[in-house]
């Protein structure tokens, strides 16, 4: 199967015309299993140009009458069609008159059958089932749901939290008070004391023995004073 051949353009086929006598007048070409000399030439692709120009003048005046209907339409056809329903109801009674106007006869209206207007009723039903059509009331009654709403308020109670809220310096008081406590707190037990002065054999009891001294000074003096009273 051959391939389409794209066709010239008019210029294409003028220029031909106008290039071979010009530039070629003597040269002879063999093509499609004939020869032509440059004046052949000339004739025969003058053939086709006529041929392709009177095809674009038709098209341009085909176009421009196309055009010309296209706007007489838009603005007359409307009243002339309104003109014909006129007549055809003017002789709606009339067939052989309407026929002369190429007008068919509006069939009269069959009413529907109890069987096919319920069949009707019923596909009509089936056509709403299908697409989900429903009423406005039923629309209406159509609502969504959640399971919960979580509210987050943004307020200036935050800022004040913080500013009631105690600073970090206040844990350091405490702590430092819990130290001192802790320091002057006397050994439980003289006995303890007595223990730890008697063994001294790590470096740990030799800081237990210093600690229960001032202790067991403590409790001598009182004892001092009752005596020099009495």
């Amino acid at each position: 199967m051959s391939s389409p051949i794209t066709q010239l353009t008019l210029s294409e086929y003028q220029a031909l015309v106008s290039g071979i006598p010009k530039y070629c007048p003597k040269a002879i070409f063999t093509v499609a299993g004939q020869t032509f000399t440059a004046n052949q030439a000339v004739t025969f692709i003058t053939s086709v140009l006529n041929a392709v120009s009177a095809v674009a003048s038709a098209k341009t005046g085909w176009k421009d009458a196309r055009l010309a209907e296209e706007q007489v339409l838009a603005q007359d056809g409307a009243t002339v069609k309104a003109i014909r329903e006129n007549i055809g109801l003017m002789f709606s009674n009339n067939t052989t008159t309407l026929a002369a106007f190429e007008i068919a006869p509006k069939k009269p209206r069959q009413p529907l059958s109890a069987a096919a207007r319920a069949a009707a009723t019923a596909k009509a039903k089936a056509t709403r089932i299908a697409r989900g059509t429903v009423s406005k009331k039923q629309k209406s009654e159509l609502t969504g749901g959640v399971t919960g709403v979580t509210i987050t308020p943004v307020t200036s109670s935050s800022s004040k939290t913080t500013a009631t809220s105690p600073s970090a310096g206040a844990p350091a008081a405490a702590t430092t008070s819990t130290a001192v406590a802790s320091a002057t707190a006397p050994t439980a037990t003289p006995s303890a004391t007595t223990s730890s002065v008697t063994t001294p054999t790590t470096g740990a009891t030799s800081v237990a023995q210093a600690q229960a001294t001032p202790a067991a000074s403590n409790q001598a003096a009182p004892a001092t004073a009752g005596a020099a009273h009495a």
